[in-house]
């Protein structure tokens, strides 16, 4: 055989067996000569005697046996040699068992689909990978890396791989997590023209994420949380209009949501315009409503750019230009898309009107605490004008082009104001037409009547000046319940009881202008204590509950009924009924009933009610 046949067997028997070869010492080779007895004795094969010794083709004659260099050593193939590009050529050493150094990345997608990239040496063709029990195709890249597609598993999972002999790397851990999620967009659609804020809801989101839209779109990315991400939406352009929206970490996690966000072209219709007139010197701010608009939409009235405010997609509002021509103009909306909506004559344009004028306010001074009414006379009066007193809007009614009445609202500071006519973008000012006074406290001049009962309920009409709409009303210290301010002049009060007879002060006040006092000013007289004539049912549950009529005399509004000397709800139906529910009691007992007056005077009626157990509730 010649040495290039012979090479190249030997390089086939060494694909076979997946060994490397070793370059023995002698690498010359010639045809076998033939031995004594006539025989070709072939240059690998040994002598009689057993002997190691190889035949030298070159001398004919026998060569020393080999040592232990010229035939590699099983065992140490299982170390790589020094050289480490020997094993990238192919012709050096490969370990026995592969050997991972690192992964990327280590957290995993749990819903698989990630490809996972394996570092260290000893990775050979049909080299098979293992992530927990699952057995997968690996691509070998070289010696040194390997990639595979990673499964949807959960939790910590083992990778290992395993040389086609059947030794396996030690193991290494992967971590399969949860992705990011997307649960929706807001908006759900966006205009192919692009340039709306997408907002996408959900969790695991994180710092340095991307998303792709559709394949084909990668917006830049604001990071608000783990559950809120949002970006400007760039045109559709030639792409795909709807499809798989991607979110990526910057770990390489991978969430995807389909049908949670579409372009769709945007058809702006404009369904009000509203104020529909304004004037020649522009200036008016019109709202546009409708659906459909775009941020960057542009607006003309007659013609003329308008200055444009986005609300909405439902809403913008525009600053309607400056003209020379009186009448209507159509109004038209244009998205960037090209797409328009118009309202033929929807805003017509109308001649400046002459301004109003302030002739005389009267009255010409009020109180600090607001509610007078003014009267406003002048000219070139409309529903459209609206009043300034202090430099603080009043409430206003335009009784004719000449004549308007303004409330004067409430102000801390006393002193002159200014009162001022707003028409649009016309201001017409009176400085220092109105005074706010500071106000004097109550004055109390009369009552009527001068006395009542101890028990209270006496209607009072109290006379004076400067009364407060706000006015707080005690009679000897106790706070009416009942008060009617019928203006700064006169209030009606229901006196409240009072325990002891005799005069008392009267005092009228507010948080704005303090007491005013009438020392003195109404007498409460004794009444006579009240007395019980009879009490039914006499007997009753034990279990309380029992509804009693006391009957008697000089019951007064606030008195209450005593069951065996236990307060108990009580209605007054008169003067001389009372109604009242009893308590528990044990079964048996009798017990006292009693009605005492605000004043503290009382009646009782002894033993009156026996708590019987023969009575249900």
């Amino acid at each position: 055989m010649s040495e290039e046949g012979a090479s190249d067997t030997a390089t086939k028997d060494d694909e076979k067996t997946g060994v490397d070869r070793v370059a023995p010492t002698h690498v010359e080779t010639a045809e076998a000569e033939p031995t004594q007895d006539g025989a070709a004795l072939p240059a690998d094969e040994t002598t009689e005697g057993g002997s190691d010794a190889t035949v030298d083709t070159t001398e004919g004659a026998l060569a020393p046996p080999s040592s232990d260099l010229d035939t590699p050593d099983p065992e140490a193939l299982a170390d790589p040699p020094d050289d480490v590009a020997a094993q990238r050529g192919g012709g050096g050493y490969a370990p026995s068992a592969p050997v991972i150094t690192d992964v990327k990345p280590v957290r995993v997608d749990g819903g698989g689909g990630a490809q996972i990239t394996v570092f260290g040496a000893g990775f050979v063709p049909g080299c098979r990978v293992y992530v927990g029990s699952e057995e997968l195709i690996g691509e070998v890249v070289d010696a040194f890396t390997l990639r595979f597609v990673a499964p949807a598993l959960v939790g910590v999972q083992e990778l290992a791989i395993e040389s086609p002999s059947g030794k396996r790397s030690p193991a290494v851990q992967l971590h399969f997590v949860e992705g990011p999620v997307v649960t929706r967009a807001v908006p759900a659609e966006g205009p192919t023209e692009g340039g709306v804020e997408v907002i996408l809801e959900g969790r695991n989101f994180t710092e340095g994420c991307t998303v792709s839209l559709f394949g084909t779109h990668a917006p830049e990315v604001v990071f608000d949380s783990s559950q809120r991400i949002r970006f400007t939406l760039p045109p559709a352009g030639s792409g795909p209009l709807e499809g798989t929206l991607t979110v990526v970490t910057f770990e390489g996690l991978i969430g995807r949501a389909d049908e949670v966000f579409r372009y769709r072209p945007l058809m702006p219709e404009i369904a009000e315009v509203e104020p529909r007139s304004g004037w020649v010197s522009g200036g008016k701010l019109v709202s546009l409503r409708g659906k459909d608009f775009h941020p960057k939409a542009r607006v003309t009235l007659g013609g003329q750019a308008a200055v444009v405010l986005f609300r909405d997609a439902k809403q913008v509002d525009v600053e309607v230009p400056a003209t020379e021509t009186l009448g209507p103009v159509d109004v038209v909306l244009t998205n960037p898309d090209g797409r328009v909506a118009q309202v033929p004559a929807g805003f017509s344009y109308e001649a400046v009107p002459a301004p109003p004028k302030i002739i005389d306010v009267f009255p010409k001074s009020g109180l600090t605490t607001g509610g007078l009414t003014v009267r406003i006379v002048g000219d070139n009066f409309t529903e459209a004008v609206r009043v300034l007193i202090g430099d603080v809007t009043a409430m206003r009614r335009v009784v004719s082009a000449k004549l308007i009445d303004a409330d004067v609202p409430p102000r801390q500071i006393p002193g002159l104001v200014a009162i001022e006519l707003r028409l649009d973008d016309l201001q017409i000012r009176s400085e220092d037409a109105f005074t706010y006074e500071s106000p004097s406290a109550p004055k109390i001049t009369g009552l009527e009547p001068r006395s009542g009962p101890t028990g209270g309920g006496t209607k009072v009409v109290i006379e004076g000046e400067s009364f407060p709409k706000a006015a707080t009303v005690r009679f000897g210290g106790e706070a009416c319940k009942s008060v009617a301010v019928k203006g700064p002049n006169r209030i009606e009060v229901v006196t409240p009881p009072l325990r002891s007879a005799g005069m008392v002060d009267v005092e009228v006040t507010s948080t704005e202008t303090g007491p005013g006092v009438a020392p003195k000013a109404f007498r409460y007289e004794a009444m006579a204590a009240p007395v019980i004539t009879s009490v039914s049912p006499a007997r009753g549950t034990v279990d309380g509950g029992t509804e009693l009529t006391v009957e008697g005399k000089n019951f007064v509004e606030g008195c209450v009924v005593l069951v065996g000397g236990a307060q108990v709800k009580t209605k007054r139906i008169s003067g001389s009924v009372l109604e009242a529910y009893t308590p528990e009691g044990a079964d048996g007992k009798l017990v006292d009933v009693a009605v005492r007056n605000p004043d503290g005077q009382a009646g009782f009626q002894k033993r009156a009610f026996q708590y019987d157990a023969r009575y249900r509730s």
